[in-house]
């Protein structure tokens, strides 16, 4: 992540937390807000991704939900109460919470009973990934940037998400320098200066999807990844990976970015909204 936050009281506390959120409205459970879809292989659920199709899920971090935090297992709880600040803290909870509630839509399995594992990079996994025969395993990424998350989910597809806020300091000639590749800097060179935070951004976020649908985090140099700062879908080939990589920017509200990657490719990308989540501004 590229965000660096501000001084607040430490906080672990829901209470605490809670009064630091500037908007917290308290929805029922996603079982009653998600509209129920019919599935052949138990009760109501969320329709499956079809195919190379991505759902790409919006979420407003400022809306928790009264029940976030006892959706967390034991690992996720731990981490949470490790952060020093109060918005760190309620930011990780939301973004979790909601994921969890997401997937247990489409599996028709309770939040809190949801178990992740991760591969042998870290990325990672459910260990519930299907709920019948013959279905692809749920693939899914989470990303979140202050108070707006994105998570994609596929079936069977290795997909990575990343969204960031666009900072006026950034990028600065030494974090440019360690980012983009030579084409990349002579790119950015060639942009006006008032359009370099937004165009830096921008390539972050398609290199960071990328490593993070292969599973690799900044095990590879992102210097060494060549995604351009046109904001155009396009396919990149990583050096010790034999799949290509489909890249595409994701709409995201003024003042930040936020890109899509997917091993393989992709077909459509279908976006969801949780209910009684506030609309984002595009």
């Amino acid at each position: 992540m590229l965000s660096t936050p501000t001084r607040e009281p430490h906080a672990q506390r829901w209470s605490r937390a809670h009064g630091n959120a500037p908007y917290n409205p308290r929805p029922p459970s996603l079982a009653t807000t998600l509209p129920p879809r019919p599935c052949a292989h138990g009760p109501a659920t969320l329709a499956w991704p079809q195919g190379r199709n991505v759902h790409i899920w919006r979420l407003d971090l400022r809306d928790m939900g009264a029940d976030a935090p006892a959706l967390l297992d034991a690992a996720e709880t731990e981490r949470a109460q490790r952060f020093v600040y109060a918005h760190d803290w309620r930011r990780y909870v939301t973004a979790h919470a909601w994921l969890r509630r997401i997937l247990g839509a489409y599996l028709a399995v309770p939040p809190q009973q949801l178990r992740f594992a991760t591969d042998a990079h870290g990325k990672p996994v459910l260990l519930q990934a299907s709920p019948g025969v013959g279905r692809s395993p749920l693939c899914f990424n989470l990303s979140h940037s202050k108070d707006l998350a994105l998570i994609a989910v596929t079936a069977g597809i290795e997909v990575g998400v990343d969204i960031e806020a666009v900072r006026d300091d950034l990028p600065g000639p030494d974090l440019a320098a360690g980012v983009l590749s030579a084409m990349e800097l002579d790119e950015l060179a060639q942009c006006a200066a008032s359009d370099h935070a937004d165009m830096f951004v921008g390539c972050w976020t398609r290199k960071e999807a990328c490593l993070k649908a292969l599973g690799i985090g900044l095990r590879l140099e992102p210097r060494q990844l060549h995604v351009g700062l046109d904001r155009q879908r396009r396919t990149v080939e990583v050096g010790g990976v034999d799949t290509p990589i489909d890249i595409a920017p994701l709409a995201a509200p003024s003042g930040y970015c936020a890109a899509l990657a997917v091993v393989g490719g992709f077909a459509h990308i279908e976006p969801q909204i949780a209910s009684h989540q506030p609309e984002w501004r595009t």
